[in-house]
């Protein structure tokens, strides 16, 4: 394989259905073998002896239809909008006429409420999206309902963020083994963002919370252009983190059966996770090269080839690393990705689908080489047999050595490395072949099937505060497969989905049983009135465990007796995990409140079991943490939005109350916590209790709204309120009890975004000035405190004073430091020393990344033509 991967995805898997009805305008008789075409494409259908039509496979967009028949008066709807997996309806009255008359043309009327989505779905289009203030398109999912961001996480409807599935183009791009996407796809090449929070359709797996699928652009009929730009470094220091991204693009059509699309993307910033203000060793530097060329030889048969290949690498910032960031770790993603795919629609009621991918990622974490490098260098990481244990006994700036009061691993360190270094590669291999038919005027029947070939490799070297590394290297090719089949039903005012999906997963691991999965789904809508909807949803979710849990140390066991000594060993996988399962609820209502203002509410409720947690095992000569299916949750919540829109003003309203309740924030909470709470001591298990999970935000108010502005400026406004995320205070003597029982402060912040376009003939400028944070409010995102209260100092207990009180130049021991000496006399008093103490304990106070950014501005310009 090339390291530039050619991705051939077909273009009209990511479309929807127009159907509809042509009768007579006098008698209202349905007129059969109407001819029905769409325009400037080779799509269309004839009407059937009821006078319906069928035509599948449509791209997203907006087309001109064309109806026309002999004897009758040939008519143009223009203004058909198709989205994603939806259906457009037509119904077309024709005028009888003797003779040939122009053909007239009316205008589609754009329903105010949705018929076919018998689950959420929420829709960002690309005039949208160009005004977000986000630089990569999943972004975009933060403005919406019940979608809660922690750090730099997506937490959807209370879930956990590895239950979420990413697509581009309805093409995974998720790593099995770690859960984390691999591709990153600019704004600037995607057409829709699609995103499904609850109540998708049966041939979506591995997803229990959400679906985020990006529709990439389409290689348009003419040669068209883009480059953009938008940066930070003209701003002054206080608004600038270093931030820059370029992106280019371009339609380059030979024919209309053979045209392409490119773009290219570059970010980097010196801080991509900005807290109070910029830190060292954040930056970041990312690219992605995407094509696509679309062939279609016929109408029956498309064919599109693209392809894309991304590099993600950044540095991380952690205060206990703060005295030697050089040493602390590094990380860099190489990700590219391929598919063939094939389809067939030999009329307009049948299309039959046949893809072929390969997905392959590579990443690297560890301590790197010092720099500098170029946006597209990759990192060069150090030798990880030179890697040394890191050290807390060593002076700091201060001047003072660590005490009795600051072992274990909250302390800051002054002396070695990071601890760890890793490469894991995933290659997968998908065969996929699915079909649509219109069997019926009431079915349309989806039916597929894929199987998926992986290749899983890691190497992973622990330092070890003894003597002895540990390392875990493996390969594993586990195997996963699935069916699906849906019945989508359209029975004049109702419309129900009815599917059933079944997954099966083999960990390659001896005696160890292969995991089968079913998951119903069945929901359904209705129009109460012609501009009111009542929908609902039930549907079980199950996804495999993530295969870091079940392979991680996994073929060190029975584990060696040497690691006993070790500080602390990192949870061992479980190859006999059982899938995590989730059984959701959903109502919905949407209605037309008056012209131009539509109301939503959305009902939820889940109840999610098998997740995965850590437990404690007692083995032999050594016990150990594992992962296992012991953890669970409870989710509820109402979701409201009101959308508006006149001709100076659109927008919308959404607010969001939600709970979610659990045993466990994330798989290895467990594990943390006996950490942080016992030091290790294996006598001690983690109680099981429920709490508010991390993510749990029970209020949100989101505002989005654009003004039109003198000049055809616009302005766009994005503001949120939040109730402040449950954290678990400090009980006596520094131990955690109950957790998450308090909350921290309400959030809110507003982002400006002012764009102004000018025209020059075929070229286009559009300038853009966007502000985050307006009003540059602090919001605190986490709670934090010292490694100890300053009023607990005790001089007495500092290991400092068992040597020598006072400790004077002379003495000639090392216990002697400069720094130390405030007033320069010779001589270390106890209270220059509990006064050093005191200032040490404030600099390793994480306050800085408990609270969000400051405002930051960047300026923009766009020149398309």
């Amino acid at each position: 394989m090339t390291p530039f991967c050619i991705m051939i995805m077909l273009f009209n898997t990511t479309g929807g259905k127009i159907q509809g009805t042509v009768t007579d305008e006098n008698t209202g008789e349905p007129i059969p073998y109407a001819n029905v075409m769409i325009q400037n494409t080779e799509l269309g259908a004839a009407t059937d002896q009821d006078g319906n039509f069928f035509i599948l496979n449509v791209p997203s967009g907006r087309y001109r239809v064309e109806i026309s028949c002999l004897g009758y008066q040939t008519q143009i709807v223009d203004y058909v909008i198709v989205e994603f997996d939806q259906t457009a309806r037509l119904m077309v009255r024709l005028k009888q006429t003797a003779i040939e008359i122009p053909p007239v043309t009316v205008t589609s009327e754009l329903p105010s409420v949705t018929k076919d989505m018998v689950g959420t779905t929420y829709i960002v289009r690309r005039s949208e999206l160009a005004i977000l203030p986000v630089d990569y398109a999943v972004s975009a999912i933060a403005f919406q309902p019940s979608v809660v961001r922690s750090d730099t996480a997506f937490h959807v409807r209370g879930g956990r963020a590895t239950e979420v599935l990413y697509l581009v183009d309805n093409v995974s791009v998720l790593d099995p083994q770690t859960g984390d996407p691999t591709v990153y796809v600019s704004k600037g090449s995607v057409n829709e963002v699609i995103f499904l929070p609850g109540g998708f359709d049966a041939e979506y797996g591995r997803a229990m919370s959400g679906v985020i699928n990006l529709l990439t652009a389409h290689p348009a009929n003419n040669v068209q252009g883009k480059l953009y730009s938008k940066t930070e470094t003209i701003m002054p220091f206080y608004y600038d983190f270093g931030y820059q991204n370029y992106q280019s693009s371009i339609h380059l059509p030979i024919s209309r059966k053979a045209k392409g699309f490119f773009s290219f993307d570059v970010m980097h910033t010196d801080d991509w996770n900005p807290k109070l203000f910029i830190l060292p060793h954040k930056q970041r530097s990312d690219y992605s090269l995407y094509g696509k060329w679309y062939f279609s030889p016929s109408g029956k048969l498309q064919i599109t080839l693209s392809g894309v290949k991304a590099r993600s690498q950044f540095d991380r910032y952690d205060t206990r690393y703060k005295y030697i960031l050089d040493d602390y770790r590094s990380d860099m993603r190489n990700s590219d990705l391929e598919v063939f795919n094939a389809s067939y629609m030999p009329n307009s009621k049948s299309l039959f689908k046949m893809t072929l991918s390969r997905l392959h990622t590579k990443r690297i974490y560890g301590v790197r080489e010092e720099g500098p490098y170029g946006v597209l260098d990759n990192f060069r990481f150090r030798d990880y047999q030179n890697l040394q244990w890191p050290g807390t006994t060593t002076p700091n700036p201060f001047g003072v050595w660590e005490g009795s009061f600051l072992t274990g691993i909250s302390a800051p360190y002054f002396s070695g490395n990071y601890p760890q270094y890793q490469e894991k590669t995933s290659h997968i291999i998908k065969g996929n072949v699915s079909t649509n038919l219109q069997a019926h005027r009431y079915h349309e029947i989806k039916a597929g099937f894929e199987y998926a070939y992986q290749d899983f490799e890691n190497f992973t070297y622990y330092v070890s505060d003894t003597a002895a590394p540990i390392t875990d290297e493996y390969q594993h090719k586990p195997r996963e497969y699935m069916l699906y089949l849906q019945d989508n039903i359209d029975y004049k005012g109702l419309y129900a989905k009815v599917g059933c999906r079944y997954d099966y997963f083999d960990a390659d691991i001896e005696d160890v049983e292969p995991k089968i999965m079913i998951s119903p789904r069945f929901g359904f809508s209705f129009l109460v009135t012609d501009k009111f909807l009542f929908r609902a949803n039930v549907s079980r979710f199950a996804q495999p465990p993530l295969y870091d849990y079940m392979y991680s140390l996994y073929n060190l066991l029975p584990l060696p007796s040497h690691i006993a000594t070790a500080e602390f060993l990192p949870p061992v996988g479980n190859p006999d995990l059982k899938p995590e399962k989730t059984t959701s609820y959903e109502i919905g209502f949407q209605g037309e409140i008056r012209e131009n203002l539509v109301g939503t509410l959305n009902m939820f409720y889940k109840d999610v079991s098998d997740l995965i947690g850590t437990r404690f095992v007692n083995a032999m000569p050594i016990d150990y943490w594992q992962y296992d299916n012991v953890e669970y949750a409870n989710i509820k919540g109402i979701e409201a939005i009101v959308e508006f829109m006149n001709t100076v003003f659109r927008g919308k309203i959404s607010y969001t109350l939600s709970w979610a309740r659990g045993t466990s924030s994330y798989a290895a909470e467990s594990y943390f916590w006996w950490i942080r709470q016992t030091g290790g001591d294996t006598t001690v298990v983690p109680p099981k209790t429920e709490y508010y999970l991390d993510f749990d935000q029970r209020h949100k108010i989101f505002v989005q709204g654009t003004a039109r502005l003198p000049f055809e400026t616009n302005l766009h406004l994005f503001a949120f309120i939040g109730q402040g995320f449950p954290y678990t205070p400090p009980g006596p003597e520094g131990k955690y009890e109950e957790r998450n029982i308090n909350l921290l402060p309400n959030q809110f912040q507003v982002d400006c975004v002012i764009s102004k376009p000018i025209r020059f003939g075929r070229f286009s400028i559009n300038a853009i000035i966007e502000i985050i944070n307006l009003l540059d409010i602090r919001n605190e995102i986490t709670y934090h405190e010292p490694l100890l209260d300053w009023d607990d100092i005790d001089p007495s207990t500092l290991d400092y004073y068992i040597y020598a009180m006072p400790v004077t130049e002379d003495i000639g021991t090392i216990e002697y430091n400069p720094a130390a000496d405030i007033n320069h006399d010779g001589m270390i008093s106890p209270r220059e020393v509990f006064e050093l103490y005191r200032d040490f304990l404030y600099a390793t106070d994480d306050w800085v990344n408990a609270y969000s950014e400051p405002r930051r501005a960047r300026v923009g310009i766009s020149m398309s033509f």
